[in-house]
């Protein structure tokens, strides 16, 4: 058991999709450039923030810096030599009117002191870092970008006198400012469509790719054992890379179209050569049993056994002739109006004879019945079900046949009260050679896996269906649904 799971996961490692590989690689190759272009960007769109925002900045800080030099300049010149402590600082800032998280602050040798209402933003350890950063600089501009939730841009301009007046220095979050809000949604919705596009065109030229790949597929599911004459794919207008594969498909076609005429030319020549001498051995059998009245029971009994299996080989060899014909297209079935009740009748008198079981029906209570089939076949089919249905009952098991007129179709039903058919078991059972698994015949029977394939076999070509009801251990219904008509025309 271990070894039967573990070769299943060997195989299942061992699978693979050319779809799934193909497009994995041509994805990481297109994302590869994607992230080097993104990177590129990025570097362009950082240098160029860089220029734009100090340039801006500079613009913005014109106005305060021209109000604190008039200021200065008003100065008398015993309040210039005092200047400047930090209760100067705050009384050159108050005419500066920023808004928002944007701010002015004068760092000099007295200090740090910023607009009223700057510390709901800004500690004082950041403003003194800002400051710092811009006024180490040597344009008087820093972006901070580590330790801040959002980049922040500092510019710091010397304000006029010594050092003692210091420095003006301009703070404002990158991100407040419309151009930044702009680029940053550009950014976003470039990359998402970036994305959408990449994933579209992929699937896009996945599915031309192999397009050819699935009309092949498509050719080969067409392709049925009865139609291996017309089973050959065409090598020209296929890509390239495949023809060499559909040139072997087809030589291997030709292969099992010889093997499939040898199968089919045995089948058939066995039929029909054992059927003539079968009969003759029947018919002495037969023979012999009516002459000889006054045969010992032992030798009567022997021969009416080998009489019975005479009979049964003829059979399946029947049976094997009908598949070998349908397999040549040459087995014949009508679809024409026949009376339901006849052929069932019919079915009933060959089955009662050839069964002990008592076999019951409802024929008496149906009116008539048409519709529209083969009436020899439909008794070959009941003859089989109602056959199969004693196999799988007890010896004194009760068998019923009704016919049951619905909507549109008449529904023909062979029940026995016997083992049942486990329910895993019922979509095998109309394959060939295949008999339900759990279920035991009685002694003396034999299935050869035909029955059930014949009967379907027949009644799919009159253009019906065939079902199965089935509960282990209460017995099974088989159904024969053909097409009803009104009236015998």
């Amino acid at each position: 058991m271990s070894r039967m799971l573990s070769t299943k996961s060997a195989s299942s490692r061992r699978s693979w999709s050319i779809v799934r590989r193909l497009f994995l690689i041509i994805f990481l190759l297109i994302s590869s450039q994607a992230l080097i272009s993104i990177a590129v960007s990025t570097q362009l769109r950082a240098a160029f923030l860089k220029n734009y925002l100090e340039q801006k900045l500079e613009r913005q800080i014109i106005g305060p810096l021209n109000l604190i030099s008039e200021r200065l300049d008003q100065l008398t010149e015993v309040e210039a030599i005092r200047c400047c402590s930090l209760e100067d600082y705050r009384s050159f800032l108050p005419e500066i009117l920023p808004g928002d998280e944007k701010t002015f602050l004068i760092a000099g040798s007295a200090g740090y002191q910023a607009l009223q209402g700057t510390y709901a933003f800004y500690s004082n350890k950041e403003l003194e870092r800002y400051s710092r950063l811009a006024i180490a600089s040597n344009t008087g501009f820093a972006v901070v970008t580590d330790g801040v939730v959002n980049p922040i841009a500092v510019m710091a301009v010397k304000l006029s006198g010594g050092p003692q007046t210091g420095h003006l220095v301009y703070i404002r979050p990158v991100y407040e400012m419309p151009l930044i809000k702009q680029l940053a949604r550009t950014k976003l919705l470039s990359e998402l469509m970036m994305m959408f596009s990449l994933s579209a065109f992929l699937l896009v030229a996945l599915w031309l790719i192999f397009r050819p790949v699935r009309r092949i597929k498509e050719d080969i599911a067409s392709i049925q054992l009865n139609h291996l004459d017309s089973a050959e794919l065409t090598v020209s207008g296929r890509p390239t890379e495949l023809q060499p594969i559909l040139v072997e498909f087809n030589k291997m076609i030709e292969r099992l179209r010889q093997s499939a005429l040898n199968q089919k030319q045995f089948a058939s020549t066995i039929s029909h050569e054992f059927r003539t001498p079968l009969t003759v051995i029947s018919g002495f059998i037969q023979s012999v049993l009516k002459r000889a009245i006054d045969l010992d029971k032992p030798f009567k009994d022997s021969l009416l056994i080998a009489n019975g299996e005479t009979l049964r080989l003829n059979r399946m060899l029947s049976d094997l002739l009908d598949l070998s014909r349908l397999d040549n297209n040459q087995l014949t079935v009508r679809q024409e109006i026949i009376d339901v009740k006849q052929s069932c009748d019919q079915a009933l008198r060959l089955s009662r004879k050839a069964f002990p079981n008592l076999i019951k029906d409802n024929l008496d209570q149906v009116s008539l019945v048409f519709a529209r089939g083969d009436s020899d076949r439909l008794v070959q089919c009941l003859e089989n079900l109602i056959g199969n249905a004693v196999k799988y009952s007890r010896e004194s098991g009760e068998v019923q046949l009704k016919i049951m007129p619905l909507d549109n179709i008449v529904r023909i039903s062979v029940i026995d009260y016997g083992q049942g058919i486990p329910e895993d078991q019922l979509e095998i059972i109309f394959e060939r050679f295949k008999r339900a698994q759990g279920v035991s015949l009685r002694d003396g029977d034999s299935s050869s896996g035909l029955g059930l394939s014949i009967v379907k076999m027949l009644v799919d070509a009159m253009g019906g269906f065939i079902t199965v009801k089935s509960i282990v251990g209460e017995g099974s219904q088989f159904s024969i649904d053909l097409k009803a008509v009104d009236e015998q025309v």
